[in-house]
């Protein structure tokens, strides 16, 4: 799905059906990404435990960072507005990496509400409903000051670990910790998967189709439905398929991480066509995760020594 956004694959043939994918239904990926990261933090639960997954989290970061470092750092001309630059860019994440630093801040926030369920709850909600707020403030230009509707338009205003990191990562982390919506049949968790999608379509078009909204999405509200129901699906006994998740997801991190690289290589050799774009980055970013989880996955004296990249 996050090859397929960037890769902008139906672009070509119809520009609803790709503003319904890509900035629709898509944008399931990233929140149930976070609500997978809190559902397994349920391990986190002293101080020592919480500096072992910052570290292990932060290196992983500091990895891909310095390996898309080409891309985002800035180095001419010197100056203090470029170092100023280069430090933001860094704390927010280059592109994709947004989900890296949204998941620590995320991690930090939950460890602090670990057993203030209620407070926490409240706080996730509330910073998502402002996420959302804040984006259609920006995309349909409510603000009649400029600085604060150009701070609106600025992704990383409303897609951060605030308003998207932390409210997804805290309802995965509850619902390990305290069963929520544990009580729900597996009717339920299908019929509120189909209407989060039909709600998720119906915001999308109308975004799509209302002349005052000049931008791409990512905070819509129906996500809210939509992510829980679908995560809860997969996590159904009832449903659940036995298989070797650790693989699965070593594959969608490794995919995650290094499809933009080879989007950048094909465009520089020339391949712009959207479609073969998407399908060529796609087959070659899953071909990279053979080799990425070889190393991951490599021992010295019984070690990994490559454990950060992944």
């Amino acid at each position: 799905m996050v090859v397929a956004i960037h890769g902008g694959f139906l672009s070509k043939f119809s520009q609803l059906g790709d503003f319904l994918t890509t900035n629709g239904l898509f944008r399931i990926a990233v929140p149930i990404f976070f609500i997978i990261n809190g559902y397994y933090f349920i391990s986190v639960n002293n101080i020592d435990k919480l500096k072992k997954w910052f570290y292990r989290v932060f290196l992983l970061y500091l990895f891909w960072m310095v390996f898309y470092s080409y891309e985002w750092f800035d180095i001419q001309p010197f100056s203090l507005a470029s170092v100023i630059k280069n430090i933001i860019q860094f704390i927010i994440g280059y592109l994709h990496l947004w989900y890296l630093s949204g998941m620590i801040g995320a991690g930090i926030l939950t460890f602090i509400f670990r057993n203030k369920v209620k407070l926490g709850l409240i706080l996730s909600v509330t910073l998502f409903i402002l996420g959302v707020s804040i984006q259609y403030l920006g995309n349909y230009h409510v603000f009649s000051i400029p600085i604060l509707d150009k701070l609106a338009n600025y992704a990383f205003i409303h897609r951060n670990f605030l308003f998207i990191g932390f409210p997804f990562f805290y309802i995965g982390f509850v619902i390990r910790k305290n069963g929520l919506f544990a009580g729900l049949s597996l009717p339920i968790l299908i019929y509120a998967s189909i209407l989060g999608g039909g709600l998720l379509l119906g915001e999308s078009w109308y975004n799509y189709s209302n002349p005052q909204n000049d931008g791409g999405f990512d905070n819509y509200l129906s996500l809210a439905l939509i992510c829980p129901a679908i995560f809860l699906l997969v996590v159904n006994p009832k449903l659940t398929i036995e298989s070797n998740y650790s693989n699965l997801t070593l594959i969608s991190t490794s995919i995650y991480l290094i499809h933009p690289f080879w989007f950048i290589v094909l465009r520089k050799f020339g391949v712009f066509d959207n479609i073969i774009v998407t399908l060529l980055c796609f087959t070659l970013s899953l071909l990279s995760s053979y080799l990425l989880i070889k190393l991951y996955n490599m021992k010295v004296r019984n070690k990994k020594i490559f454990k950060f990249i992944l």
